[in-house]
């Protein structure tokens, strides 16, 4: 009999007896999953398929032929104890060793005898022997013979066991065996039999539940799932990757160095990511330094700064693609957009997309949309860098390099990366100021540094080379201790801004009107975004019908960030489409770039920053489809061309919006029958997206600018009586209440 022994690691299960310290087997429960679990069942598995046996669910009771076989050999006799036991076995298995059949008698006698003592009788003690005798027989006859070899047999029970079946599995161990119990529902159940766990031992790895339908099919689904993966791959070995393993820890020196390695085999790359920098005072200097000595080497570089830019509409046209039933016909048609002018590198690049392709499936959990619009965003960014750098490469050449400079916002951008790590490539990424991001990777090599340091670019021409002084580095580190989560923040800190609704009482919005959004309910910062809570109401009526204080209200609402529209149109024109419009809009997404690079932009002397809000704005306004009409009839059109039309005082509120601060003003009184156009409905939601203060006041209560949207965007307050016909004043030369000159009682009697 073996002993039930501990493991010290999975790999423990696949030692031979021989390499096993102290010797023993084991038998475990498998309660919890994750991919080191799942590697683990998987290959398990398939140790038990060749040399072992795989129970599924359940073990079927004898057949009515099994038991009349069984009799025929042994007999209907019944003797409860060891000897007889010991005596059936030789009969019934005659192949096994002496010391096999003595412990599995052993094992036997002990099991029947566990319900001899619970009060059994003869008759159930002779039926329970006769079931697990046939179990021995009809289930794990491959493996009797093998029972205390070196080569420890495996068996794998999927499901959950009954008292019979976990004391012929514990037979079976005691005799040489390794079982794992895989229990996708659980521990539960088999507590209830073996509370002590005296059997076996819960594995306690894993750090999550199975997922619903974990069964065996599905891991035989699995497989064939895997075979088909593996036909996705060239299977050419012609040109392999060496990644880092050559590397010294140098970087900058393990860049330069052309010699890496003497196989040829392989092609010596790097995957490596620089975070923070070694000193603050040459880091910009050492970067251009660097990019001198690889140019002068002829290294092919790219290097993108701070992001990598979506694919553009052109770019996207490029890609063939067509529709697919399954993962795998999608990941064999868009493979074939790889081509290069080294024959060498594209069946190298077309299995690097097959692996990031998978990979993107995980991702995106076989959504095969998402998995087809990350795959084209990917086959974008290859044909934008990758043809140019391997363009007049041989395997053996110096590898070009790809420079990303900044954090990796995205996980499509990360996927890139990863593949482009799979190339003849060094691919180097620099976050200098250590933020964190979406980069991960295997393969990854990293160095930490604990200073940081704000680097708008990398550094490639020396005209635009800016280093700072200790003092000016002293400087920046104080203003990041005094504007990091302490509440305070410095001139037009943020460059990103979200919208949230403040729902106010009516007179709220005289409270909240001038008051900095930084204290207003709900404000917040997260990940450099400002949380802005802005008003946007309709006043309809007019209080106590005192028309006097009511415009003397919104008088006083009036500020030096206040645009104001009296019965009149803030478009103030006709809108037609712009020539090229349509195109800057596909497939529900704005196409950013073709905007900036068109001739009808008018935005290029705004700060960089604010076109981009202006931009991440509009594509906001699109996707809400706050616009009745947007994505049917073209309106979506007129939206882009009114947007990229705006006057120039809304402009220049725009560009001076400080989010921490005062949110700018606009305030629109209409007294008449007329109802907002259109246009100027789209300019209204578009400037509560950028963070105006809005309020509508209209005396008459009528329903005259809500027409042109999709839901109740405002809220409304209705203060008083409807008022119709009434003349607006000249707020410049309205009086304040409290300048109104005094009477002469007032004066003598205070």
């Amino acid at each position: 009999m073996l002993l039930h022994q501990k493991i010290k690691g999975l790999e423990d299960f696949f030692k031979r007896q021989s390499e096993r310290k102290p010797k023993g087997v084991y038998f475990y429960r498998v309660n919890s999953y994750d991919e080191t679990i799942l590697e683990f069942i998987r290959k398990y598995y398939d140790l038990a398929k060749r040399e072992g046996a795989i129970i599924d669910k359940n073990i079927e009771n004898p057949t009515a032929d099994n038991i009349a076989y069984f009799n025929e050999i042994i007999g209907d006799k019944y003797v409860h104890g060891p000897g007889f036991m010991a005596e059936a076995l030789k009969k019934w298995l005659p192949r096994i060793k002496d010391y096999q059949r003595a412990s599995i008698a052993d094992g036997i006698y002990d099991t029947l005898e566990v319900l001899r003592r619970q009060g059994k009788n003869i008759d159930i003690l002779k039926n329970n022997f006769i079931r697990i005798m046939c179990w021995l027989y009809y289930n794990f006859y491959n493996i009797m013979e093998k029972l205390g070899n070196d080569d420890v047999p495996k068996i794998i029970f999927w499901g959950n066991v009954n008292f019979s079946e976990l004391s012929t599995l514990k037979i079976l161990s005691n005799a040489g065996a390794d079982i794992i119990l895989v229990q996708p529902g659980g521990d539960s159940k088999y507590m209830a039999i073996d509370p002590k766990s005296e059997y076996s031992i819960d594995l306690g790895m894993g750090s999550e539940s199975f997922p619903a339908g974990f069964d065996l099919q599905w891991l035989l689904k699995q497989y064939e799932e895997d075979k088909s993966k593996r036909l996705l791959y060239s299977n050419k070995s012609n040109a392999v990757a060496n990644t880092n393993a050559w590397l010294s820890g140098d970087l900058f020196e393990d860049l330069k160095n052309t010699r890496r390695g003497e196989n040829t085999r392989f092609f010596y790359n790097m995957f490596a990511r620089i975070n923070g920098c070694d000193n603050r005072n040459t880091y910009v200097n050492n970067l251009y330094l660097l990019y001198q000595d690889l140019k002068k080497a002829n290294r092919s570089i790219k290097v993108i700064n701070n992001k990598i830019t979506n694919p553009s509409v052109d770019e996207i046209a490029k890609i063939k693609r067509g529709n697919y039933a399954n993962e795998n016909q999608l990941i064999t048609d868009l493979k074939k957009n790889i081509n290069l002018k080294s024959n060498t590198f594209v069946d190298v690049a077309r299995d690097a997309f097959v692996d990031t392709m998978i990979e993107t499936g995980k991702l995106m959990n076989m959504d095969l949309n998402k998995m087809m619009n990350k795959g084209i965003y990917i086959l974008c960014w290859f044909q934008r860098y990758i043809p140019d750098l391997l363009g007049n490469t041989d395997i053996h050449s110096p590898a070009p390099i790809l420079i990303y400079f900044g954090n990796v916002e995205t996980d499509t951008e990360s996927l890139f990366l990863n593949m482009a790590a799979k190339l003849p490539i060094d691919v180097i990424i620099f976050n200098p100021e250590k933020k964190e991001d979406k980069l991960t990777g295997e393969r990854l090599y990293e160095v930490h540094f604990e200073e940081t340091l704000k680097v708008n670019e990398y550094p490639t021409d020396g005209s635009n080379l800016s280093m700072g002084t200790m003092a000016y580095n002293a400087e920046r580190d104080l203003d990041t201790m005094m504007y990091s989560d302490t509440g305070m923040y410095r001139d037009m800190q943020f460059s990103k801004a979200n919208i949230i609704k403040l729902s106010t009482t009516y007179e709220e919005i005289g409270i909240y009107w001038k008051q900095e959004a930084r204290f207003r309910p709900n404000f917040s910062t997260v990940d450099d975004i400002v949380n802005i809570p802005v008003m946007f109401a309709k006043i309809s009526g007019v209080a106590n019908s005192d028309t006097d204080t009511y415009f003397q209200n919104i008088k006083d609402l009036l500020t030096d960030t206040t645009l104001i529209y009296k019965n009149e149109s803030i478009y103030g024109r006709n809108c037609t489409v712009a020539a090229g419009v349509p195109s800057f809009f596909k497939n529900g997404r704005l196409d950013r770039e073709g905007i900036k690079h068109s001739q009808i932009y008018k935005y290029d002397y705004l700060r960089a920053e604010t076109q981009d809000y202006i931009l991440d704005k509009l594509s906001e306004l699109l996707r809400r489809k706050t616009i009745a009409g947007t994505g049917q009839n073209g309106t979506e059109y007129k939206i882009i061309t009114i947007v990229l039309d705006l006057p120039k005082e809304i402009l220049r509120f725009i560009q001076s919006f400080d989010f921490t601060k005062c949110p700018p003003k606009l305030i629109i009184v209409n007294t008449t029958e007329t109802v907002i156009s259109l246009e100027d409905s789209i300019i209204v939601a578009f400037l509560n997206l950028i963070g105006f203060d809005i309020v509508f006041f209209i005396p008459t209560g009528y329903d005259n600018v809500s027409k042109y949207y999709n839901s109740q965007i405002m809220e409304e307050h209705i203060i008083g009586n409807y008022l119709f016909d009434i003349a607006i004043p000249d707020f410049n030369r309205l009086r304040s209440v409290k300048e109104k000159k005094k009477s002469f009682f007032s004066r003598l009697f205070g």
